[in-house]
């Protein structure tokens, strides 16, 4: 169950125009999860002030009761509208109950600190004195929680410019919709559960399984950007787990549930041998970050398909989107066709004569046939040589050198799929679907 800050979180996405929510993604990229935690905190302090001081003012007119009523009502309206599937009923309860004490908490000390000075004074002061610790233990609770989620967030969303064919997990990108902090399962209660019976983690791990090199790009990734990154994946096929179920003859989608409460769906006509529930990624088990203890894996889609911490599969005849799609990102999320620069650096400054280029090029289950560079405004294409491919999931590098004189130039780059077709010219926002664009940097040769 999420706490309060996380619920307001949770309320102002639900509420936020798509518009407004994509614009604010872009212009905050890796502190909008952080601050919008950080964000929803100090309203609620503020909240409370404010609640405190109507209290002390109107407590003459208003009960003690009938404001605690008031503000259980309003926490559980949050509760409510930022349910999600993995919330319970006794933890709305929980929260509805702390959040409504506080009332008649701040009601008695507000109570004892108005006392006359006196016979009282004792108690006034050590009452006082409780209240301060207690908000001061709260207050350095609640920040060392949000500055640890901030630190981490700016550790490890984005990923890393490609320099190496495997990213590191370290390195690897991160995205999450929890704004609290991703769960945390344990192997040994974990269990995947299916329509008729369960799997344990070590269940799982004795299926046949074999790896599987994938790059996993996130559909908010912008033109050039770095929330894509390539690893070894290793997990059971999907229809190896199929199975061992039974499907209805009716079933026509593949509905997934996680521990975070995120949902998602695939339609079954999609699965292909390489769609896999993976445990490992580069050799290792997954880090709770990357959905420990399994996560899916289904080429050619954004991350967003690619559900974490997998808990439940069960089939329906009708599709239920997911959590996702259900705020107005693209359904099927088919990887675009993507390229970009990472070498040289946007202003760079470079010696004339032979200047060093390359990056990545990624058309998610298309594979990739060809890159072009420009470096004329987009007027005359050279086209880059591409390396061997890593698998037919990966990304490819290209590199190309030309020789260039002084001067200023405009560096863009485009690819082609598998199919011959051409990455779109014309720039497109994140969402709903993935960006559009061609990756453009700016460089300097003297």
């Amino acid at each position: 169950m999420p706490l309060a800050p996380e619920q307001a979180g949770y309320v102002l996405l639900k509420v936020l125009p798509l518009s407004a929510f994509a614009d604010l993604l872009k212009f905050l990229g890796t502190l909008a999860r952080p601050l919008l935690l950080m964000g929803a905190t100090v309203v609620i302090i503020a909240a409370y002030g404010i609640a405190a001081v109507l209290l002390a003012r109107l407590r003459p007119r208003w009960t003690v009761a009938a404001l605690t009523a008031l503000v259980a009502l309003v926490a559980t309206v949050v509760a409510i509208v930022a349910l999600s599937p993995g919330d319970s009923a006794l933890g709305i309860l929980i929260e509805v109950v702390l959040l409504a004490g506080m009332v008649p908490l701040v009601d008695a000390v507000l109570t004892q600190l108005m006392s006359p000075i006196g016979a009282n004074e004792d108690r006034r002061v050590l009452l006082r004195n409780l209240f301060y610790g207690a908000v001061g233990i709260a207050l350095v609770g609640v920040g060392y929680a949000n500055v640890r989620r901030f630190v981490t967030a700016l550790a490890t969303k984005e990923g890393n410019r490609a320099d190496s064919e495997v990213t590191g997990v370290s390195d690897f990108y991160v995205v999450s919709k929890n704004l609290g902090g991703d769960p945390v399962v344990e192997p040994s209660s974990w269990r995947l559960n299916l329509p008729t019976g369960a799997l344990t983690y070590d269940e799982l791990l004795k299926l046949p399984s074999d790896e599987l090199e994938l790059t996993l790009e996130c559909i908010s990734n912008e033109v050039g950007g770095t929330l894509i990154s390539n690893g070894i994946w290793k997990g059971p096929r999907v229809s190896d787990i199929l199975a061992l179920t039974a499907v209805p003859s009716d079933a026509v989608w593949m509905l997934t549930e996680s521990a975070d409460g995120y949902t998602e769906s695939f339609a079954l006509r999609d699965l292909t041998p390489d769609h896999r529930l993976v445990t490992h990624l580069n050799g290792a088990p997954l880090t709770p970050q990357h959905g420990f203890p399994a996560r899916f894996i289904f080429p050619g889609h954004y991350g967003m398909k690619q559900a974490k911490w997998v808990t439940r599969i069960r089939f329906s005849a009708t599709d239920q989107p997911g959590y996702w799609e259900n705020n107005g990102w693209d359904e099927r999320a088919i990887v675009k066709t993507m390229s970009r620069i990472d070498r040289p650096f946007d202003g760079a400054a470079l010696a004339a004569g032979a200047v060093a280029m390359r990056g990545i090029a990624f058309a998610g289950a298309r594979r990739i046939s060809g890159v072009d560079v420009s470096w004329d405004g987009g007027h005359a294409w050279h086209a880059a040589e591409l390396q061997s491919e890593f698998s037919a999931y990966a990304w490819r590098f290209w590199e190309l050198t030309p020789t260039l004189p002084a001067g200023q130039y405009r560096v863009r780059v485009r690819a082609r799929d598998g199919e011959g077709t051409l990455q779109p010219s014309t720039t497109a926002p994140t969402l709903p679907n993935g960006a559009d664009g061609y990756h453009t940097i700016t460089i300097t040769v003297a």
